[in-house]
């Protein structure tokens, strides 16, 4: 679908027609694959982007569109935003095109995105240089954007079960492991902090009244407002928190209140 949607374009615009001959076929593309052509150099702009990409992103194409490299900073994770940085820039330093040294104009970078829902998601991102400009910066790029979450996730099971084999054997992970265990159960709390002040004070309001027993309409009675009013916070609380329920929500309750 995604090759598809890439070869349509390229058989009616003559410029990337020149610039991507037997590119496509060097490429594997998947469902999850978001592919779009934009220039950054002479002039700056996306020409093209894959319908997929409100799916996989969670924002309207437009938001790319229109932000391009801004929508990009804007939400990778601020932790993986330097090292953002740095790819960025030195892949626009010297750059060469795909037609003269192919594989070598193919860069890549892997980081943590704030998908719409508000959750983070990693993306796995190829900039294929097309054309460059007279100083030999990036012109034209073609960008792939892959989801790697799921691979991540079990790239990162799987280093904890080599560890936890191990660990037995290993005097060095047997010491780490207490310093381990406690960054991780401190990054979540930190996390639902974070999460917890985003909440407006009337949210809070409700949020600890869920974790009273108080029903919906109960909420409503003693903040003198209605029981859709309540329900529509509610859902707002779940989605900033990332939660699915109340029972979840009771719980970041209790963990915020430690602190």
């Amino acid at each position: 679908m995604v090759k598809n949607e890439l070869q349509q374009f390229i058989r009616y615009n003559d410029m990337y027609k020149t610039m991507c001959t037997e590119l496509l076929e060097s490429f594997h593309f998947s469902e999850n694959t978001v592919a779009a052509f934009t220039r950054c150099g002479t002039t700056t702009g996306t020409a093209f982007l894959t319908g997929n990409f409100t799916r996989i992103f969670g924002y309207p194409r437009t938001a790319f569109i229109k932000g391009d490299l801004q929508f990009l900073i804007k939400h990778i994770h601020p932790d993986d935003l330097p090292a953002f940085v740095f790819f960025a820039e030195s892949s626009t330093l010297q750059a060469a095109t795909w037609n003269e040294v192919k594989e070598n104009a193919v860069q890549e970078h892997c980081c943590r995105f704030k998908h719409g829902n508000g959750k983070w998601i990693w993306i796995k991102q190829k900039v294929i240089v097309l054309s460059v400009t007279p100083e030999r910066h990036i012109d034209a790029v073609l960008l792939l954007f892959d989801d790697c979450t799921a691979a991540k996730q079990a790239e990162f099971n799987q280093h904890v079960l080599r560890v936890e084999k191990s660990r037995r054997n290993s005097k060095l992970l047997r010491l780490l492991a207490p310093v381990s265990s406690t960054q991780i159960r401190k990054e979540k709390l930190m996390l639902t902090l974070k999460e917890h002040a985003s909440l407006t004070q009337r949210e809070k309001e409700i949020m600890q009244l869920v974790s009273q027993g108080s029903s919906s309409k109960e909420i409503a009675a003693k903040l003198f407002i209605s029981k859709h009013t309540v329900e529509t916070h509610r859902k707002h609380i779940l989605h900033k928190l990332s939660v699915k329920n109340a029972p979840q929500m009771v719980h970041q309750t209790l963990i915020s209140s430690v602190e």
